[in-house]
């Protein structure tokens, strides 16, 4: 169950960065326990139940957030981060000619909603009654031009595969999360990601 107070898009961003160790973790307990209450799905997600999961008082909450809706933002904020940073770490061998960047990409992008399964599911389930859902579109076009411009492939053929291949991860999450990890899933899901190219993405 997931309560949602804010509907102005202002109360997205957090009110403040902390700055200090001991905020920092103010601010890592209250991220932990919102994507907790996400994951179990028992309790309504709102700042009095995150708070008291986060053993912090309400008060110490809104220093940071405004309300449960800029929770919501952070996580998905971090999940958008990690999806880019794996990303990257592909991209930055995207000079050699024997990796399969797409099987590459592909592997990593999977690996980055496989392992918090419940959590990222809920999040893309979510995102659109946070007014969150163009925020994770424009990571994605963001995500297929950065992968356009490195290996010099066609950017519609690019956003074209990652819009194909997300639709059938985040359908998987939501029914057979196991098969995430299932060496033929990824054989099936590879066939998916190559079909939208109109000329060879790597050397045969």
């Amino acid at each position: 169950m997931v309560s949602r107070k804010e509907p102005n898009p202002s109360a997205l961003k957090p009110r403040k960065a902390p700055k200090q160790q001991r905020a920092t973790k103010t601010v890592e307990a209250i991220l932990e326990a919102g994507a907790h209450i996400l994951e179990q799905g028992v309790h309504p997600f709102t700042t009095n139940h995150i708070a008291e999961r986060a053993g912090v008082s309400i008060g110490s909450l809104y220093q940071y957030f405004p309300g449960a809706n800029s929770i919501m933002a952070a996580l998905i904020e971090k999940h958008v981060a990690d999806e880019r940073d794996a990303a990257e770490a592909v991209l930055s061998h995207a000079d050699n000619a024997k990796t399969d960047l797409l099987r590459e990409l592909l592997l990593a992008f999977v690996k980055a909603h496989a392992d918090a399964p419940r959590l990222t599911a809920r999040l893309h389930a979510l995102a659109a009654g946070f007014d969150l859902q163009q925020h994770l579109a424009a990571a994605r076009d963001a995500q297929a031009a950065s992968i356009a411009a490195v290996t010099g492939w066609p950017e519609a053929d690019v956003l074209m595969s990652v819009m194909a291949v997300e639709g059938v991860v985040l359908a998987t999450l939501a029914s057979r999360p196991e098969q995430l990890k299932s060496s033929v899933f990824m054989d099936r899901l590879y066939a998916i990601a190559r079909a939208p190219f109109k000329t060879a993405i790597r050397p045969e």
